[in-house]
């Protein structure tokens, strides 16, 4: 039987398109960015604690390396950035002169590099595609023509990769190469019927289940990648429900981002906490991130 719950709002943020929470548990802080607000945002449960650094372009992703600092991924391409020290510094990495185009959503897979995808702005179709990035920077297209590049999650035996495109409303199945980095004999793991909104950010629980945020669905789910089946139901007061991650000193909160982007004003008033953070504690707990490593 499907277990349902309801997430809390934790932080009424107001992000314009609050996206890619990410746990840094050597920090035990909380990180995630508002791609078109062009924020960084950081929480720190022990105290309660909220900032944020503004910035003069849109963030697809950040995500921690493994020296304290953060990799950014810029509509101009990669960039460092000290949050201590508010230091940015741009990268001749996947740079990007295209204006129509900008990255969305990335993480760091077990061996440490970090994937990473592109789109149009207007979300033409097939006009994106997925990157690897290594610790030398070398940079690998592994996926060509994708719309809305999104949630992506590591098996704990490494042996599979899952990925959304979110206009294909479909959760793709890789096989994962860890000495190398690539992913081939690509597969439909399952299909998401539109009525529960497109598939877009996803993180992966300490049992192999994935969480995905449903844009447009009012939710998170979990599923069973293995039978296509929702496990799980958590009802977010906000329709464009983005992306979540495990978090917490036992990994056992579930942090959940929305956004306020593409609603109208019917529904912004209907849902006036929509941009914000909201927490739920399910009975599964999650995985620690891995850090970006450089050579």
């Amino acid at each position: 039987m499907m277990i349902k719950g309801t997430a809390e709002l934790l932080l009424d943020t107001n992000a314009v398109l609050g996206e890619g929470p990410v746990w840094d548990w050597k920090k035990q802080q909380l990180f995630w960015v508002d791609i078109e607000g062009t924020k960084l945002h950081r929480y720190d449960p022990k105290d309660g604690k909220h900032r944020f650094w503004d910035f003069e372009q849109m963030i697809g992703a950040a995500v921690p390396d493994e020296n304290g600092t953060f990799l950014l991924a810029m509509e101009s391409g990669l960039a460092t950035f000290d949050p201590d020290s508010g230091k940015l510094a741009e990268l001749p990495v996947l740079q990007n002169s295209n204006t129509a185009m900008r990255y969305n959503d990335g993480k760091v897979d077990p061996q440490g590099r970090f994937w990473i995808g592109s789109m149009h702005k207007q979300v033409a179709p097939e006009t994106g595609a997925f990157y690897c990035v290594d610790a030398d920077w070398n940079v690998s297209e592994q996926i060509s023509k994708t719309t809305i590049s999104n949630g992506m999650a590591w098996t704990s035996d490494q042996r599979w990769f899952y990925y959304i495109d979110t206009a294909n409303y479909e959760v793709w199945r890789f096989t994962f190469h860890p000495e190398t980095g690539d992913i081939s004999n690509k597969e439909v793991a399952f299909s998401v019927p539109k009525s529960y909104g497109g598939p877009d950010g996803m993180c992966i629980d300490s049992h192999d289940m994935l969480w995905i945020a449903h844009w447009g669905g009012h939710c998170v789910r979990r599923w069973d990648p293995n039978t296509g089946s929702v496990l799980e139901q958590v009802t977010v007061p906000a329709p464009h429900v983005t992306s979540c991650c495990f978090g917490g000193e036992h990994l056992d909160t579930l942090y959940i981002t929305t956004a306020k982007s593409g609603l109208d004003n019917t529904q912004r008033t209907a849902y006036p906490k929509s941009g914000g953070l909201f927490t739920y504690v399910p009975k599964t707990g999650g995985t620690p991130i891995h850090y970006f490593k450089k050579s």
